[in-house]
């Protein structure tokens, strides 16, 4: 039998019993939480939950736990409680980094101008500071492996957003230092280059770190399809990035870990390393040069391919040198 995950309070207005007195950081919370199947889970819901209040569902709930606890025992009690938090915690990952519009931000971020709406930046702001506070259980060690690796891919993002993208209050747009004046005099032309080549640094890793996030989005699903929910996003899939602009053409893309190795991970990332590593593929960055990467095929975690393995690096700190020749 599937299992669905229920909530007793809704967080929707209009939702089944919706209770503005109850604590909103509660509403994920496994107290608010009830696994159903399919099918009551309808049934209670109906028409807002009149037929169901929230102490009938609460009462159905209580007796339901007592019967575990006599039939399973404490452990396994233990287990189930565990395992619906964590789906708790795996839709507020999605509410909050809108992963129903994955594709829509990954086409803004590999504009030919990349961009994102204030929306989309606050998102992601949000979502990697809630993951870098966040602890994962040790019986999940792919799970805890893939959400580390997006946390600290995230980060970086968010950083490298931060550094060169600029807001006119409604979007946060690369920033085009050869484009904000006019380089005159004996030395323009350096100046020149070299804002350009800035831009093109700045534009390729936004499109390599889109192309690394997206890739460890595509790895928590895989975890949860792993060790926790084997039936995930059975319908939807992997996530897509969209690419190209409405002028040259649009296509998308399924970027994974392939061939996928979970003893090669978390991963760290630095920016400056990033960065740095993009500019030397780009020879300087400057695009009129006609020197082009492939995106796809860059790993842009220290050491590439994941030559950190199973070693565990605190994402939100720079990495000593040292560990780069682990």
């Amino acid at each position: 039998m599937l299992g669905e995950e229920a909530h007793i309070r809704s967080s929707k207005v209009t939702g089944p019993r919706y209770d503005a007195t109850y604590p909103a950081e509660q509403l994920n919370e496994y107290e608010n939480l009830v696994l159903l199947c399919p099918t009551h889970h309808t049934v209670i819901d109906k028409d807002k939950g009149r037929a169901w209040p929230t102490a009938n569902v609460l009462e159905m709930k209580q007796a339901h736990e007592a019967h575990v606890d006599a039939a399973m025992g404490s452990p396994a009690k233990s287990r189930l409680e565990l395992e619906v938090a964590l789906a708790a915690r795996i839709d507020r990952w999605e509410a909050s980094i809108h992963l129903a519009g994955w594709e829509e931000l990954s086409r803004r971020l590999n504009y030919v101008v990349p961009y994102v709406t204030t929306e989309q930046w606050f998102a992601l702001s949000q979502t990697s500071a809630w993951l870098a506070g966040l602890d994962w259980p040790h019986e999940y060690p792919k799970l805890a492996a893939a959400f580390e690796t997006h946390g600290a891919v995230l980060c970086v993002l968010v950083q490298h957003l931060t550094d060169v993208f600029v807001s006119d209050g409604k979007e946060h747009r690369i920033r085009r230092r050869h484009k904000e004046r006019w380089f005159g005099g004996s030395d323009g032309e350096r100046k020149y280059t070299e804002a350009i080549s800035q831009f093109g640094v700045d534009d390729a890793v936004t499109s390599v770190l889109i192309t690394e996030l997206t890739r460890t989005v595509n790895l928590v699903i895989q975890a949860v399809n792993k060790e926790l929910i084997p039936l995930y996003r059975f319908n939807d899939g992997p996530v897509q990035m969209i690419e190209g602009d409405v002028f040259w053409g649009l296509w998308s893309s399924t970027p994974r870990y392939d061939p996928l190795d979970w003893e090669t991970f978390p991963r760290a990332y630095v920016l400056s390393d990033v960065a740095q590593r993009v500019r030397d593929e780009l020879q300087g960055g400057d695009p009129r040069n006609g020197v082009r990467m492939d995106i796809a095929a860059f790993d842009p975690s220290l050491n590439g391919r994941g030559a950190l393995g199973r070693r565990r690096l605190k994402h939100t700190q720079p990495v000593p040198s040292s560990t780069d020749e682990a």
